[in-house]
């Protein structure tokens, strides 16, 4: 095999690869990329347990072939390269070689393995896709991934929920002490009504490559979520379990809510961590005639208070919350103010945007 590509293509390609791949792999084939040159075209795949990745760029194809090859090493050496363009070359014993173009007293040689080895990607020819805005599925995924409970033992709260109905798409996340909803009205007809559990790295690697412009093509099947979008591929395996109920948790009911500035009242949280307790990270929020106390304390540090103005005419009210949870949510919200509904200090309060009625977050409280 040899092939000459462009730098800039194939270190993209790489990049993601590499993130795809978990350090932690106890199959040592699975720390490799395949490469495969063909028809003037190079394609890169990497496979982990659970998810795999392929994608293609141009190339000027001197030899077609294929090897396996450590990707750390193969996208570390590229990025540190000089030149526009990478020639590659694997031998019979599948050694690689890897040089600029424009300078042969350049050459790194890795030792690669049989393309045979490497695991086949298995892919269904009957999924159907369907089509979502990247500019949609970027925001569904960063108002929800947030809100997962990556190490809990319970798998089913370990990504996030995507549920398809007649006439739109939901996506949900949990950890258990927090809940995250988005609903977009999409009539999408391609597939049918259905829900799944969708593992948040395809998630994670999909909006890096979103723009705010184009399509992603998604399918779905029993087992495996498929994810197209320009000339990269993906295939995850989904979550088991049942998603917990997630409506009869939403809050229907509350006794009054203030609006206030999402920006300053990100400041002030942030400031105020600072004097928290790490391992309980509680703030108290006290409010009272337009006026919103944000207090905390720290018996090694201290304590920290700020006073911010709102729009609230109500009794006094207090609630302890868990600060990070409130700054994760206003990191992820776009409007310039956001409503906080309450109804007592033992209930779930609501964080909603002021403008958009599809996105709702709510949290746990905690003990004053």
């Amino acid at each position: 095999m040899k092939f000459i590509c462009s730098k800039e293509s194939i270190l993209k390609i790489l990049s993601i690869a590499e993130s795809i791949i978990s350090t932690r792999n106890s199959i040592s084939i699975l720390s490799n990329v395949l490469l495969e040159a063909k028809n003037n075209l190079v394609k890169i795949t990497a496979s982990e347990t659970s998810i795999t990745f392929v994608s293609e760029i141009n190339a000027e194809i001197l030899e077609e072939g294929s090897v396996s090859v450590y990707c750390n090493r193969l996208y570390t050496l590229v990025r540190k390269l000089s030149g526009n363009e990478i020639e590659i070359f694997s031998d019979e014993e599948n050694v690689v070689t890897i040089n600029p173009k424009e300078n042969k007293k350049i050459e790194y040689k890795l030792k690669g393995i049989d393309s045979d080895k490497f695991p086949p990607v298995k892919i269904t020819d009957n999924v159907k896709y369907f089509s979502i805005k990247q500019e949609i599925f970027t925001e569904m995924t960063k108002k929800t991934i947030f809100a997962i409970s990556p190490s809990d033992n319970r798998k089913f709260i370990n990504g996030v929920f995507f549920e398809k109905t007649e006439e739109s798409i939901k996506m949900v996340s949990t950890d258990g002490k927090r809940l995250a909803f988005i609903k977009k009205e999409l009539s999408i007809r391609e597939i049918d009504n259905g829900s799944v559990i969708i593992p948040p790295k395809i998630l994670h690697e999909t909006i890096k490559l979103c723009s705010n412009n184009g399509d992603i093509q998604m399918g779905l099947t029993q087992k495996n979520v498929f994810i197209k979008i320009d000339n990269f591929f993906f295939i995850s395996n989904l979550l088991d379990g049942n998603f917990p109920p997630y409506q009869k948790v939403i809050p229907t009911e509350f006794v009054g809510n203030f609006k206030i500035d999402r920006k300053t009242f990100l400041e002030s949280l942030d400031r105020i961590s600072l004097m928290g307790d790490k391992d309980s990270n509680k703030v108290i929020l006290s409010i009272f005639d337009n006026e919103l106390k944000i207090y905390t304390e720290n018996i090694t540090f201290g304590s920290g208070k700020e006073i911010l103005s709102v729009d609230y005419i109500g009794n006094k009210f207090e609630i302890a919350l868990n600060i990070m949870y409130l700054i994760d949510v206003l990191n992820v919200l776009s409007e310039d103010d956001v409503l906080i509904y309450f109804k007592d200090s033992q209930s779930t309060i609501s964080v909603r945007q002021d403008k958009d009625n599809d996105y709702i977050y709510i949290m746990m409280p905690m003990t004053i």
